[in-house]
């Protein structure tokens, strides 16, 4: 019991040591994939409410060991009438008391104490069933965290992919800038065509065109990144990393072995299972004598009996006989739930292999698109590069430059597009692996 509520303690002191990194290592300026985690973890609602229903579990920890333990009640009865009667102590105060008032009036104050002594493993299973959900709520919490770490990752990725294409919209509209110098410097000396300049002046506006659109889909990017990190969507934002090929760290075993044991569900629902299989021992302790001992001391006034007091000191034994099933269909109650919990355990075995399989296969995809991409943007810009010096020697066509800058243009996006797909892919399968 104490293990566990130290690393129920670690876990809270942990997320709140990364709140207070996230708010000293990013004060405003360019922002990393790190430092966006970060600020997504301290100020994403939902992550705050998992962190309560952690607390509330660690409560729940203290309250069952609380039944294990000695409990004392203070009660005072006020009565007055015209006959005997049995009063009780207010319900909901532990241990409870009983009295016999007498007629004419009462004044009576005792102390009640009561401590299980043997109750068939009942109370002790409920504690480490109590125990073994609050560390799942634990790792619920990571789960939580993890996934709110891929979203935050996935719009940091889409945002520099966006601002990739800005600078091949850039590039587009530079050239076409340099095409119209030589197109109108041609055309002065008498060398070229008025068709061709009008030409390039027609392309000049529809890359501009294309540069807006591009520029647009990036600050729409920032927008969902300062959504999803949590923050106003007015805080100035820039991002320090660009976008690079980090090939998968571990092979396929390696990130399946990692998944099997660093998943938060996984961990969630072994600890689940563990839970059930202490509540269904306390259904059965239940079955089992219950021995309590008791202490009281009582003193009362009363108009017919005077003052007095005294103290009470002894073992009370509490055996269930007939309770009309109640008791056996808890038993059957927590068994099928341990059979479910066993069955949930096993359903998300087979999803976390298939999850990191899939993820793997997209690596792997994203990776040969990647090298595809690269293979085609150098094959594009030597293209390019020949049709635009063989327009300013008079030997080629205006409309062989402008077909090799659209293709140079959209090779410059295939590998922009690339990364990003890489870079989601790798997140992807390092969040399916459970690793960090």
């Amino acid at each position: 019991m104490r293990r566990v509520c130290i690393v129920l303690g670690i876990g809270l002191a942990s997320a709140g040591l990364g709140q207070t990194q996230s708010a000293e290592v990013w004060q405003g300026g360019a922002l990393s994939v790190q430092q966006a985690v970060a600020i997504a973890l301290r100020d994403n609602p939902q992550a705050h409410a998992i962190r309560a229903e952690a607390r509330a579990a660690a409560a729940d920890i203290r309250f069952a060991r609380s039944q294990t333990r000695p409990q004392v009640s203070a009660n005072t009865y006020l009565t007055y009438g015209d006959m005997p009667a049995v009063l009780y102590s207010v319900g909901g105060v532990m241990p409870g008391s009983l009295i016999v008032a007498p007629s004419q009036g009462l004044v009576d104050q005792n102390l009640t104490l009561m401590v299980p002594l043997y109750t068939g493993d009942r109370l002790r299973a409920q504690v480490r069933a109590t125990q073994a959900r609050a560390q799942a709520a634990m790792a619920i919490l990571r789960q939580t965290e993890a996934e709110i770490a891929l979203q935050v990752r996935e719009a940091y990725y889409r945002a520099l992919w966006e601002a990739e294409n800005v600078r091949a919209a850039q590039a587009q509209r530079e050239a076409t800038l340099a095409m119209a110098r030589v197109t109108q410097a041609l055309w002065e000396a008498g060398k070229g065509l008025e068709a061709s300049v009008r030409r390039v002046e027609a392309e000049q506006a529809a890359t501009q065109r294309d540069l807006t659109a591009a520029r647009n889909e990036e600050a729409k990017a920032l927008l969902d990144l300062r959504i999803a990190m949590g923050v106003r969507p007015d805080v100035p934002l820039s991002l320090s990393e660009p976008l690079v090929f980090t090939p998968p760290a571990k092979d396929l075993n390696g990130y399946l072995q990692a998944a099997a044991e660093n998943r938060p569900e996984l961990q969630a629902a072994r600890l689940l299972l563990t839970a059930a299989g202490h509540q269904l021992r306390s259904a059965r302790g239940a079955q089992s004598p219950q021995v309590y001992g008791m202490a009281m001391a009582d003193g009362f006034l009363s108009n017919r009996m005077g003052t007095r007091g005294g103290y009470n000191v002894g073992v009370i034994l509490s055996l269930p006989l007939l309770d009309a099933g109640e008791r056996r269909a808890g038993i059957d109650r927590a068994e099928a739930l341990q059979a479910r919990a066993a069955a949930d355990l096993h359903r998300l075995q087979l999803q976390v292999e298939t999850e990191v399989r899939r993820a793997w296969l997209d690596v792997e995809a994203a990776a040969q698109n990647y090298r595809a991409a690269q293979e085609a943007l150098r094959a594009a810009q030597v293209a390019y590069d020949v049709a635009a010096l063989r327009v300013e020697n008079q030997r080629g066509l205006l409309v062989e430059q402008l077909d090799a800058l659209a293709v140079l243009t959209r090779a410059r996006r295939d590998v922009a597009r690339a990364l990003h797909d890489h870079a989601v892919a790798v997140a992807r399968l390092q969040r399916a692996a459970g690793l960090p």
